[in-house]
């Protein structure tokens, strides 16, 4: 089970999952994006933009403030990790890309109409937590030890 888990890690980085499920959210709603130029904004392409705006936000952020502390951005190799970052948006989030990520998702299949496309948004939560948060969180665990320990106490895994 443990190769199984280590080579779907390796075939699906956050990246290609965001993409996977991006592009399902566009293959879901495909009658309705060959209408995209006529949309009108409704609330529903307003929450959109919104959701998407705060979640790109957060996941620039949040790889910005990685970089800044010189830490690793690869999440298939936690053992590169050099500081364990608790600051800017990692105060209130031990995951805040990811938290992106799936706000980008959410936000797609918002704006395209897609509900099978939001309806698979906790698929997402569940890969990323069980293919790479898990593993990246018993990495920290590993390397920080006790820090860790006090980080996940006062910060959730996700924002809840």
């Amino acid at each position: 089970m443990n190769r199984v888990c280590n080579s779907a890690r390796k075939t699906f980085p956050p990246p290609v999952l965001l993409l996977l499920f991006l592009l399902f959210d566009v293959g879901s709603s495909w009658p309705a994006t060959t209408h995209l130029g006529s949309v009108i904004l409704s609330w529903q392409t307003c929450l959109a933009v919104v959701i998407g705006g705060i979640s790109l936000c957060l996941t620039l952020s949040g790889l910005l403030t990685l970089t800044g502390n010189k830490t690793t951005l690869n999440a298939l190799h936690p053992d590169r990790t050099r500081t364990l970052v608790t600051e800017g948006c990692y105060r209130f989030s031990r995951n805040p890309v990811y938290a992106g990520f799936v706000g980008l998702h959410l936000a797609t299949a918002l704006v395209l109409g897609s509900v099978a496309g939001m309806l698979i948004t906790p698929l997402l939560i569940f890969l990323l937590t069980f293919l790479h948060i898990q593993v990246e969180e018993a990495g920290m665990q590993r390397l920080f030890g006790l820090q860790w320990e006090q980080y996940c106490k006062k910060t959730p895994r996700w924002f809840c």
